[in-house]
């Protein structure tokens, strides 16, 4: 109850093994294996690590890019997840300040905050959630990053065994949420490539005003993570965003569990 009611909800001072974490998140429903399967904890397909430490061929031992634009976890997937939640192993300190929090906006006050005439327009509008486009976005970020002298982080090559798993989805913008019955806002600018039925000059504008509106400050909360946090998030009244405000040598390492969730409404 105290999940749904404030959609994110940290445990401090964890120290759980990964059959813990799967173990407690099971209990919410069932659990995602995400499509990189390269970055799975061995053992564990349930668990996806997030971090930016290297192993001994100089690759990211998992996702060390996760979260770059606002999102909310496989939006793009027919049944999107329904929360996630993730544990901190390791956080970068630098001169006794915690780096790389995690910002939350809740899209439920988001879409009761918006005006009639808003709520009107968007009832029966549908967008389209697309993971080729969000890695696609990653890639450009990826060259603009490498421009400015940051280190090159390898792309993930996209195989036809990925791209069968995650064909583009249509969702409905407004959607209802399945344990609460609040309505949010579906929509985020990390996996929507556009506003389905419209011509696309008026769905971008349309688009980007919506997600200009989502992150607002009054309704979002920023994470000031510490080693052993295990946080959980609603990702279906939420979306998030990662800070990359570290590089290496200040160290991430973190485990995401995932559960499944409905096909939106």
């Amino acid at each position: 109850k105290a999940f749904f009611d404030h959609q994110v909800v940290v445990f401090r001072n964890q120290k759980i093994t990964p059959e813990q974490q799967i173990a407690f998140t099971r209990r919410f429903g069932v659990l995602e294996q995400h499509v990189r399967k390269e970055h799975r904890l061995e053992g564990y397909p349930e668990i996806l690590i997030v971090s930016n430490v290297l192993n001994d061929q100089g690759k990211a031992i998992g996702v060390e890019d996760a979260g770059r634009f606002w999102h909310s976890d496989l939006s793009y997937k027919q049944t999107p997840s329904l929360l996630s939640a993730l544990y901190a192993l390791e956080v970068p300190v630098k001169d006794g300040v915690v780096l790389g929090h995690t910002s939350f906006s809740s899209t439920t006050a988001a879409y009761d905050a918006l005006p009639e005439a808003m709520k009107k327009k968007l009832a029966g509008l549908k967008n389209v959630h697309s993971y080729v486009y969000y890695r696609n976005q990653n890639i450009q970020a990826q060259k603009a990053e490498q421009a400015q002298g940051d280190r090159v982080i390898q792309e993930h090559v996209l195989t036809p065994e990925h791209l069968a798993q995650v064909p583009d989805a249509e969702m409905p913008i407004v959607r209802t949420h399945p344990v609460t019955g609040k309505k949010g806002l579906f929509i985020n600018e990390a996996h929507t490539s556009h506003i389905a039925g419209l011509p696309r000059a008026e769905g971008d504008k349309l688009l980007k005003e919506i997600c200009q509106h989502i992150i607002k400050p009054e309704f979002r909360y920023e994470h000031q993570w510490q080693a052993g946090d295990l946080l959980m998030w609603d990702n279906v009244a939420l979306q998030h965003k990662a800070n990359f405000d570290y590089r290496l040598p200040l160290r991430r390492v973190m485990h995401r569990t995932t559960v499944r969730g409905t096909a939106p409404f």
